[in-house]
C-alpha cells in the first residue's frame, strides 16, 4: 500500500513536471522579427489583393502600407487585445489604413479590398495547415505562398480568356463617316438616358467622337450614373446614327445610339475602348 502511493505520487509528478514544462511553456517572441513576419505576409497578400482588383501596384506605397499592418500586428500584441469586437474594429481599421496608403481608390473599393485581403488570408491559412498536415514544416510559408500566387495567377488568366471572349470589333457611323474599335460586352453595364429611356454605352473619348458632337450639339446628352462607392456621377453622351456590333456569325445593327465619353483608358492593357450595355446583345 505504501509502495502503491509513492508510486502515486512518483506518477502526479512527472506529470505535472510535463505540464509546466511542456504545455505551459513560454515562447519568447522577437519583437521586431514578429514585425518582419507580419509586414512581409501583409505586403504579399495586399499585392495580390491589388491585383485582384485590376488596381496599379506601387511598391514603395505596398511597402509602406504592410509596415502599417505590421506595427498594428505588434500593437495588438503588446496590449494583449484579445479576440473580440474591439479585435475587430481594430484589425478593419488597420486594413483601411493600408488600403489607404496603398493606393487612391475610393471607399467602396476600399472596401472590396479589405474582403479581397481577408478571403485571401484565410485561403493562405488554410493552405498552411494543409501543408503542416502533410508533414511539411521547413519552408512551408513559402511554398503556401507560392501556391496562392499560383491559384490567384490562374484564376486570372481564366478571367482575362472569358474577358477576351466577350470583346467584338464594333463600327460606329454618324453622318456617313466611320470608327471601328473593340468592346467589351459587359452584363453589369444597364446604364440607361433618363429622357429615352435607351442604353447607353461607355466609349473612351477621342477625337472623332468630339468632332461629332461639336458638329451636332443637338444629340448632345447628359447621362447620370451610379457606382461602386460613388453616389453619383455625369457623363457626357451623343447619339450617333448606327453601331453595328461584328459577332462571329451574323451582325447585331441598331440605329440611333446614345454613347457616353470616357475621359480616360477604360482597359489597362488597351484590349478594348468601348463597353457595350447589355441591352445591345
Amino acid at each position: 500500500m505504501i509502495l502503491s502511493h509513492a508510486l502515486t505520487k512518483k506518477a502526479w509528478g512527472f506529470l505535472y513536471t510535463f505540464f509546466v514544462r511542456e504545455v505551459m511553456r513560454i515562447y519568447e517572441i522577437y519583437i521586431d522579427i514578429y514585425f518582419i513576419e507580419n509586414a512581409m505576409l501583409d505586403a504579399a497578400i495586399l499585392t495580390l489583393a491589388l491585383f485582384l482588383m485590376g488596381k496599379r501596384m506601387i511598391p514603395w506605397r505596398i511597402a509602406l502600407a504592410a509596415s502599417v499592418g505590421g506595427v498594428s500586428a505588434v500593437l495588438i500584441l503588446i496590449f494583449g487585445i484579445k479576440y473580440g469586437i474591439f479585435y475587430i474594429l481594430a484589425v478593419l481599421a488597420t486594413d483601411f489604413m493600408m488600403f489607404l496608403v496603398a493606393g487612391n481608390a475610393d471607399t467602396g473599393e476600399k472596401m472590396l479590398g479589405i474582403v479581397y485581403f481577408h478571403a485571401l488570408a484565410f485561403a493562405y491559412t488554410k493552405l498552411e495547415e494543409c501543408a503542416a498536415m502533410l508533414g511539411i514544416w521547413k519552408g512551408n510559408r513559402v511554398i503556401t505562398l507560392a501556391v496562392l500566387i499560383a491559384m490567384i495567377m490562374l484564376i486570372a488568366h481564366y478571367q482575362s480568356r472569358r474577358r477576351a471572349q466577350r470583346i467584338y470589333m464594333v463600327t460606329i457611323t454618324e453622318n456617313g463617316e466611320h470608327i471601328e474599335l473593340k468592346a467589351l460586352f459587359d452584363t453589369g453595364n444597364s446604364l440607361t438616358e433618363p429622357m429615352s429611356q435607351k442604353p447607353v454605352s461607355i466609349i473612351e473619348e477621342n477625337e472623332t467622337i468630339k468632332l461629332w458632337l461639336a458638329a451636332q450639339p443637338e444629340r448632345y446628352r447628359v447621362i447620370p450614373f451610379r457606382s461602386i462607392g460613388k453616389e453619383h456621377g455625369i457623363l457626357e453622351g451623343t447619339m450617333v446614327d448606327e453601331l453595328i456590333i461584328w459577332k462571329k456569325d451574323r451582325q447585331i445593327v441598331h440605329k440611333d445610339v446614345i454613347v457616353a465619353l470616357y475621359k480616360g483608358k477604360l482597359s489597362k492593357d488597351g484590349s478594348y475602348q468601348m463597353i457595350l450595355n447589355q441591352g445591345l446583345l
